[in-house]
């Protein structure tokens, strides 16, 4: 296990964990989570790289510690590039995504509006470039979607039929459905429809998560 692999390298060299922290530029405290016995998370690429150089180490002893190489008895496996590695290391690092109020949309670079809060999803091996996030005001899609439920959605994505849109209508913010009917385009909810071209600005929810309290 990494924790263990890390405790093995420090004590052998006979070092604390603030020498490590001072020879691998990390933080004391970070150290010391990484081998307790209870990590939150697996460390990032940069962490691992980081502790590599403060051992003077290959980084692969520690990939291989922390879960991302497996060894197999018998067999030399070819070797990963740098570029697999990080992409490895990335899909297993969960996505930080900003959530705003419901009255941001679309948050724009340059808005003057803080984050309320940032949430955390599994990162797919093919994500768009501008993830974000929304509380939702009322119920309009009910029992889909309800009040105050945090919506994720891809500012880039692609919409098609069928799909939960975030969507300015007149300048309001709205979450419906997208539905082709009778060879037209139409948003519907609880609260009625619009026809595709009073969208002022639509994007594609690709998930909700549901606050019990």
């Amino acid at each position: 296990m990494l924790r263990q692999k890390i405790r093995e390298l420090r004590t052998e060299r006979g070092w604390t964990q603030a020498e490590l922290a001072k020879r691998s530029g990390l933080g004391r405290g970070y150290i010391s989570n990484l081998e307790g016995a209870k990590v939150v998370h697996r460390p990032s690429a940069e962490a691992l790289l980081k502790l590599a150089h403060g051992f003077n180490i290959k980084p692969e002893e520690l990939y291989q510690a922390a879960g991302y190489i497996k060894e197999i008895s018998g067999f030399t496996p070819r070797p990963e590039t740098p570029e697999e590695i990080l992409d490895k290391l990335r899909l297993a690092t969960p996505q930080s995504i900003p959530v705003y109020p419901w009255e941001a949309f679309p948050f724009h670079a340059g808005d003057a509006i803080d984050p309320i809060e940032y949430v955390y999803r599994a990162r797919p091996k093919s994500t768009g470039k501008n993830i974000q996030a929304y509380v939702v005001h009322g119920d309009c899609l009910s029992p889909k979607i309800n009040d105050d439920d945090v919506i994720i959605v891809d500012l880039e994505g692609q919409i098609d039929n069928g799909d939960i849109v975030a969507c300015l209508v007149d300048n309001e913010f709205h979450v419906l459905r997208l539905r082709k009917i009778a060879g037209q385009i139409w948003l519907e909810n609880n609260q009625g429809k619009f026809k595709f071209e009073q969208c002022q600005e639509i994007s594609p929810v690709i998930e909700c998560i549901r606050r019990l309290k």
